[in-house]
């Protein structure tokens, strides 16, 4: 369990604590001293989620009585502790030593040695402790106490170190971890200036004369711009701010995410004792409700979806592949901008959409002081939320994808004199941060007089205290809002999937509103069954036991497009696939159970139509279906077995759709997208499958490195004798994921929301043909062999390799 760490060089160094820890679920008096005995306690690494692991005896974590219900997906929180030791020689005791976590969820008091360090108590937000002067020679300890009480959240959260934690190892003498903060006020196809603040931090007793050198490298490591600055640091900290101007600079966009690294080092007598690397983009933002969102200059509309941080089989482990697979998904669908849901993005995430291109509104709160659940956030909201701010803007300004910051969503107190006062300290303390990005917030109320008058209308004054407004499921009041607040900026922070069509109209036509983001891009745990039974007309009831997936993602939970995915990719006009066609569920038949159970549903419908990608209905032969098409073209034919059911036209009037309703014989269906003149330009094709013959397995990369971090999804899919993927319910099978050799298995699910199944097992089910496993690297390299048992099919083995190094 002991990390021995080398003699530290005169440098930062960044350690990483995902491995060698202990857990224990449940109460551990005593704990937190250094000679407690945790032998029995079971290793784990962090990211660590323990509210999606299986019970002791094996059995499911999921359960009808959890306290937090159909919000938790009727999963658990509780308390859980976790022990970890580190090895200090006499260089660290010398050195500046900081323990650092990106999340915790929640309630977390730490010791070092038996001493208490601090409590964290909210789950999102990245934090720092000083372990300086604390550490002893040789054997140390960390003890974690995380107690989640439960009902803490209206989704799933999970429990435990949820995001990465690190060491960072600094000379007295050094630059503050936290302390870049950098912008780039002009991008221009001839000269990208980069504006750099960057606060040195002296803890050797004395006066300093150091120098800052700072480089730019591109993205081939040439250095393209330098600057140096001398000064003398009294003991504390010092800003010491310069300006790099970069000629004919790859400017950041989401069609071309250039990107750059800051290499900043901190020289004292001739000697480096610091060196510290920020990656950046060079670009400028700009918006107004005349012309809307500019990035250098050039318009673009977003097209959003929101996401909740949890990773599905393996929980709100915010594992950093894990993350980074989501941004993938979502970019490789069309999306070009993320909302955070509802907390900050992980470091993952970021760095992932800096990478990719897609923009991102990071968001801090769901709620104020104001509480939504018995034991959330608001309790802590007063004395808590300078600093969880502070830690969303400060982990987040330097990243090119992140265009603006949401200080909360449908806040219970929104458009109060409180709501009001809050989100002006709010916004304010995020300007002082950040002036170059601009504040919103997601609102969910009407203005209650429509008078257009500040005066008498409190939700336009908290409007105003915004620079971009959000709109929840309020589309409809674009156009007179726009006419009352001619200045005010528009973007709809939520939006039903079903609704796509006009909520993208509204984008497209009123240059004052500058985006859409559905809810749901990524489907995730909780809210249970949102996307299937909608909730009860009374807003208090969702799904019953055993749905536990929200269902209603666009993307499922296991990262396959749903129909909405495709019909979004039209009616944006991506171009990636132009047409599209589906069946509506047979009457008389169910996918799932519960459809309807609520009768008459809520106001607000998030339930996805009921259709499906598939030409294999047994049993309905002769009996008509359903067929919707979604085109980009101005005609669609559609063909059974090569004869002609029917032909139409498609465009704005029609919603991009073509409805068809026919007699189902087995075979060959195909829908084909025609010009004004006839002409086929492309087609979509669904297959009538056999029974499953086979499982084709695929893996998303061909190798990863053996640092116990990286992840490898595994995809198996049944297909029957002629290849043809199976997606019909009654064919699916048990499906068994196994691994030897330099690889586990961390989790493996088929994405069926209402099938309470182990998620961390390794055996499944497989849901419309398809499961989804994760297999993660361990510490040593060499081959990680992967075993996928469908039925009684033949196995199929593949093997991967793992590599040295981090």
């Amino acid at each position: 369990m002991a990390t021995l760490f080398p003699s530290m060089p005169a440098r930062a160094e960044r350690i990483s604590l995902s491995q060698d820890w202990r857990f224990h679920k449940g109460a551990a008096d005593g704990a937190q001293a250094t000679d407690f005995q945790d032998a029995s306690w079971r290793p784990v690494a962090v990211p660590h989620d323990w509210a999606i692991e299986d019970r002791p005896d094996g059995s499911p974590p999921f359960e009808r009585s959890a306290k937090s219900g159909q919000d938790y997906g009727y999963l658990s929180g509780g308390t859980g502790w976790y022990r970890r030791e580190l090895q200090a020689d006499a260089a660290m005791l010398r050195s500046v030593v900081q323990l650092r976590f990106e999340a915790i969820y929640m309630n977390a008091d730490i010791w070092l040695n038996g001493e208490h360090l601090t409590q964290h108590h909210y789950g999102y937000s990245a934090f720092a402790i000083d372990l300086t002067g604390k550490l002893k020679p040789g054997r140390n300890v960390i003890a974690i106490r995380v107690n989640h009480e439960d009902p803490s959240s209206r989704w799933y959260a999970g429990s435990g170190i949820i995001r990465p934690a690190h060491l960072e190892v600094l000379d007295r003498l050094h630059i503050d971890p936290d302390g870049v903060a950098l912008s780039t006020p002009v991008a221009t196809a001839d000269k990208g200036q980069v504006a750099v603040g960057t606060t040195i931090v002296n803890r050797t007793g004395k006066s300093s004369p150091v120098v800052l050198t700072t480089s730019i490298r591109d993205a081939l490591g040439r250095v393209v711009a330098t600057a140096q600055q001398r000064q003398t640091l009294k003991p504390g900290q010092a800003v010491i701010p310069q300006t790099l101007t970069v000629e004919r600079p790859h400017l950041w966009s989401p069609d071309s995410p250039n990107l750059y690294t800051l290499v900043q080092e901190v020289g004292v007598g001739g000697s480096v004792t610091d060196r510290r690397t920020t990656r950046f983009g060079i670009r400028t933002i700009s918006i107004d409700a005349q012309q809307g969102l500019r990035i250098n200059g050039q318009p673009i509309k977003l097209r959003g979806g929101n996401f909740h941080h949890d990773n599905y089989m393996i929980g709100a482990a915010g594992w950093p592949d894990a993350d980074a697979r989501k941004v993938a998904l979502m970019k490789d669908a069309g999306y070009n901008a993320i909302r955070s849901a509802h907390n900050p993005a992980s470091q993952a995430t970021l760095d992932a959409a800096d990478e990719l291109g897609l923009l991102v509104i990071d968001e801090a709160f769901d709620m104020w002081e104001n509480p939504k659940r018995e034991k959330d956030y608001a309790r802590f909201f007063a004395t808590d939320w300078h600093a969880d701010l502070d830690s969303l803007v400060v982990s987040g300004r330097n990243h090119p994808s992140v265009i603006a910051w949401s200080i909360g969503n449908e806040i219970p107190e929104q458009g109060t004199a409180k709501g009001i006062a809050t989100a002006h300290r709010l916004a304010n303390r995020v300007r002082e941060l950040d002036p170059t990005r601009p504040v919103t917030q997601g609102i969910n109320i009407d203005s209650p007089q429509n008078t257009g008058s500040f005066a008498t209308d409190d939700v336009a004054r908290h409007f105003a205290e915004l620079d971009i407004a959000g709109y929840n499921y309020r589309a409809h009041l674009f156009e007179k809002d726009h006419r009352n607040f001619p200045d005010r900026v528009m973007y709809t922070s939520e939006s039903l999937s079903k609704e796509a069509f006009p909520y993208w109209r509204a984008v497209e036509t009123m240059p004052w509103v500058i985006g859409d983001f559905v809810w749901t891009a990524f489907d995730y745990l909780g809210e249970s069954g949102i996307g299937w039974t909608g909730f009860s007309h009374d807003w208090k009831k969702l799904a019953p036991y055993p749905f536990h997936l929200a269902y209603a993602g666009e993307i499922d939970a296991t990262g396959r497009k749903r129909p909405a995915a495709y019909y979004r990719e039209i009616v944006w006009k991506t171009g990636s696939n132009p047409i599209a066609a589906f069946v509506q569920q047979p009457a008389g038949t169910q996918d799932l159970p519960g459809r309807d159970m609520y009768d008459p549903p809520a106001p607000l419908d998030w339930r996805l139509d009921d259709v499906h990608p598939s030409w294999t209905w047994p049993g309905q032969e002769g009996r008509p279906l359903d067929v919707v098409v979604y085109s980009a073209y101005p005609r669609v034919e559609l063909r059974l077995n090569d004869r002609v059911v029917g032909r139409a036209d498609t465009g704005i009037a029609t919603e991009y759709k073509a409805r068809f309703k026919l007699p189902y014989a087995p075979g060959i269906l195909t829908a084909t997208g025609l010009d004004e003149n006839g002409k086929p330009l492309s087609s979509w094709t669904l297959r009538t499958a056999g029974r499953p013959a086979s499982v084709r397995v695929t893996i998303d990369r061909d190798g990863f490195r053996a640092n116990g971090e990286d992840l490898i999804y595994v995809t198996a899919q049944l297909v029957d004798a002629n290849g043809t993927p199976i997606y019909a319910q009654g064919d699916d099978l048990p499906i068994r994921f196994t691994a030897s050799g330099a690889g586990a298995i961390r989790g493996a699910a088929g994405g069926n929301p209402a099938l309470s199944q182990s998620l961390t097992s390794g055996s499944t089910h497989s849901f419309h043909g398809r499961a989804v496993a994760v297999l993660q690297s361990k510490v040593q390299a060499g081959s990680a062999a992967i075993t996928v048992q469908a039925g009684q099919l033949p196995p199929v083995r593949i093997n991967v390799r793992s590599i040295s190094g981090r």
